[in-house]
C-alpha cells in the first residue's frame, strides 16, 4: 500500500512487533526510501519507526 505524509494508519493485528503496539493508530509523519514510515502514535504523541508492511490505512 502506498502512503503519504499525514495519512492516518493503524498497526496491523498481525504485525511483528510488540503486542502493545498492534492497533495503535497515529498519523505518517516520515517515509523513507528503505520503507520505512515514522508514525505518531495519536494517544501518545510518540514516534515510532515501521515497515510498511505492518500499517494499514484508517
Amino acid at each position: 500500500m502506498d502512503f503519504k505524509m499525514g495519512d492516518i494508519v493503524v498497526v496491523r493485528d498481525d504485525a511483528p512487533v510488540a503486542p502493545e503496539q498492534r492497533g495503535e493508530k497515529g498519523t505518517v509523519v516520515e517515509i523513507i526510501e528503505n520503507g520505512q514510515i515514522r508514525v505518531r502514535n495519536d494517544g501518545t504523541g510518540n514516534d515510532e519507526w515501521f515497515p510498511a508492511s505492518d500499517l494499514r490505512q484508517e
